[in-house]
């Protein structure tokens, strides 16, 4: 259980970086008002499960340029370093390196 609620607090603190605003929990997923520019969502959306889906996570690899650099015990994105036996699988690892990766990243920039 302590690692879905992980899942779902770095989801949710993603999105405020991201300028997600409004969000609420709604049976385990976020919903919220997405940034300006975002797709038409008629003001509230889905946010996106960065840590559990790879068509949300992929387009932060490239848009925050974050290399990731795959090792035999883990994973380095960006000099975020994620075990794989914390993770159910390596994608897993991978996903959470990358959602660390970018939270850092925006949150310097504030």
């Amino acid at each position: 259980m302590q690692n879905q609620e992980n899942k779902i607090a770095a989801n949710k603190r993603l999105a405020e970086l991201l300028g997600w605003s409004s969000i609420v929990e709604v049976g385990g997923a976020w919903v919220g008002t997405p940034p300006p520019g975002a797709a038409a969502s008629r003001g509230q959306a889905l946010v996106p499960d960065w840590m559990g889906d790879w068509a949300a996570a992929a387009p932060l690899v490239a848009q925050f340029e974050i290399r990731l650099m795959p090792m035999s015990a883990g994973v380095d994105a960006a000099g975020f370093l994620e075990w794989y036996r914390f993770y159910p699988d390596r994608d897993a690892a991978a996903r959470a390196a990358i959602v660390k990766a970018v939270t850092h990243r925006l949150e310097k920039t504030q």
